[in-house]
């Protein structure tokens, strides 16, 4: 195969498989060849394990446009050497280190010599649920191999090499628990320029917020209840809420669908009918619960477990 039909293969596999890039051979080096193994994981996530030899690729703003492919990459190398350029970032990835790069900005990425890539493509808006309070498009670049990035990089190279020998229960735990682990460490990274604003009287919503992750599933959790259960008025409850762009209930069933969504597409709970599940969740209406979600999702509970639809 002509060095042509082999860039314009490796151009076609990345933008399958990853996100649309140009692709140019390093200045006096033979490109070789380019081997990329997915395997798509419950929860919306699927991981790359990426042999490529010396080779530029690069993700323009025309790309972005054409597939307003937004989702983010979690990756670590295995061997070899990249040199990547995104925003006002530059960094060198050797054997061992952890980055978090987002496909909503262009990048550049310089594979000095044959290397192995290893890439946990975490879909935008999943992303965007492990990150509060963060404007669009954050950007992290290098990440810490050492405490928490240490565990993280860890289990990204668990998830690539043990997922196709675990079942989908186990393979949904262990791609769960990197998503939180990845939320954690990203969250500790996140720039103060990066962040919206803070509301006023930060303290008592953190409070607030705390209190309802403890009583959301309670039924018959109110406006009233939340207020009293934080010694302020009713009328002073809906007025945080409203200077931070919500309303209490919204909240608080934004939080019960997201938990009952989660519940749907957890295999170990394939058996549950999803009146219990909406019950269990603090919902005391499945129609209403159906309803809802439809609307806040798209799809119905039932329409979501059936297709298997872990895009959400």
């Amino acid at each position: 195969m002509s060095k042509e039909n082999q860039l314009n293969k490796l151009k076609e596999s990345v933008t399958n498989t990853l996100v649309g890039v140009d692709t140019q051979e390093l200045s006096g080096v033979d490109f070789g060849e380019f081997n990329c193994k997915e395997i798509e994981l419950p929860g919306g996530l699927s991981v790359l394990d990426i042999h490529i030899d010396p080779v530029i690729i690069k993700r323009h703003p025309n790309h972005i446009v054409e597939d307003a492919n937004h989702d983010y990459f979690l990756t670590t190398l295995l061997e070899g050497k990249a040199t990547i350029h995104q925003a006002d970032k530059t960094y060198i990835m050797n054997p061992g280190d952890l980055a978090l790069m987002t496909g909503g900005l262009p990048y550049t990425i310089e594979y000095e010599e044959t290397s192995r890539r290893l890439i946990v493509r975490i879909p935008h808006e999943i992303f965007k649920q492990r990150l509060t309070n963060c404007e669009e498009k954050v950007i992290i670049g290098h990440l810490p191999n050492e405490g928490l990035g240490r565990v993280v990089n860890e289990l990204l190279k668990s998830v690539a090499f043990e997922a196709e020998s675990l079942n989908v229960t186990e393979q949904y735990t262990l791609t769960q628990s990197l998503l939180e682990l990845t939320g954690a460490l990203t969250r500790a990274l996140i720039k103060p320029q990066d962040l919206k604003s803070e509301p006023r009287h930060t303290d008592l919503l953190n409070r607030i917020f705390s209190y309802i992750e403890e009583h959301y599933m309670d039924s018959d959790l109110t406006p009233e209840k939340i207020a009293k259960g934080n010694g302020i008025s009713t009328r002073y409850l809906h007025s945080l809420f409203r200077d931070s762009g919500t309303t209490v209930l919204k909240w608080v069933w934004e939080r019960r669908l997201k938990a009952a969504r989660n519940d749907l597409l957890d295999p170990a709970q394939a058996q549950s009918r999803i009146s219990e599940i909406a019950f269990r969740r603090g919902f005391n209406d499945s129609a209403h619960f159906s309803r809802t979600f439809r609307s806040r999702f798209g799809v119905s509970p039932t329409q979501l477990r059936s297709r298997g639809d872990k895009s959400l």
